[in-house]
């Protein structure tokens, strides 16, 4: 059976310890700079922290805080919707595994700002995008003390019967690459944001599917662009069966 693989659940705060606590959780996430902060008389764990008191003095330029609990049941709420956003992939591309991690910015309304793809070596862009979407649904509630993020991140492993694809150097695309560059620095528009890309070319030479990552939202639409020249190229056949590579957008 087809399954991601187990990650530890990792929730860091500012000025804790990290701690992890392993289970049947598929996720990881992370809180970056947001302190669990536990209500009192017995209330209800998920309910929304009050925000701390600071003596009338406002806090300016800091992420603000979110209660892990909260965090925490949210993001082991949706692990079944972000597992199937893989697993109805592995039809069409029985190779596709690797590990996809998200960033959240969540707004003083509770509203998310923007959710963006960090780090990937799935290679699917509707693998991402399909995560992207789900955990754009998520609700948090209102942070305290300003704007927060949540990191969260999980691993896929098509499972042991699986052939794994061929890997390919960078280099292999490099033609395309320079074929392609008037086109990208189009998508570029002047952003100079980070964008790893990592695809699968499928033995006739076209690209079975490729996803991309980014350093920051800035660089998101620019993905985006990249993705959909990418997917016209026709590549060297990597001859019985699927190659994956990645590379940094120029």
């Amino acid at each position: 059976m087809r399954h991601g693989l187990p990650l530890a659940v990792l929730l860091a705060a500012c000025g804790h310890t990290p701690t992890a606590a392993t289970g049947a959780a598929t996720t990881a996430p992370t809180e970056r700079a947001a302190v669990a902060r536990s209500t009192s008389g017995g209330a209800d764990p998920g309910a929304e922290a009050a925000c701390p008191s600071h003596g009338g003095m406002s806090i300016e330029g800091q992420l603000g805080t979110l209660p892990q609990p909260r965090v925490r049941r949210a993001l082991q709420d949706a692990e079944g919707r972000l597992s199937a956003c893989y697993t109805t992939r592995l039809e069409a591309m029985p190779c596709l595994a690797g590990r996809v991690g998200f960033k959240l910015r969540v707004g003083m309304d509770g509203a998310h700002r923007w959710v963006i793809p960090t780090s990937s070596t799935v290679g699917d862009g509707e693998v991402e995008r399909c995560m992207r979407d789900e955990l754009a649904r998520l609700d948090f509630g209102r942070p305290c003390g300003g704007e927060a993020e949540v990191t969260w991140s999980m691993e896929f492993d098509a499972g042991p019967d699986a052939r794994p694809p061929t890997a390919w150097p960078a280099t292999r695309v490099n033609a395309a690459l320079a074929q392609s560059r008037a086109a990208l620095t189009r998508c570029r528009n002047g952003v100079r944001g980070g964008v790893h890309v990592t695809l699968y070319a499928a033995p006739d030479g076209t690209v079975a599917a490729v996803g991309a990552s980014v350093d920051g939202p800035e660089a998101a639409p620019v993905a985006e662009c990249a993705l959909g020249v990418i997917r016209a190229w026709r590549l060297p056949s990597p001859g019985s069966w699927y190659a994956r590579t990645s590379f940094d957008l120029p």
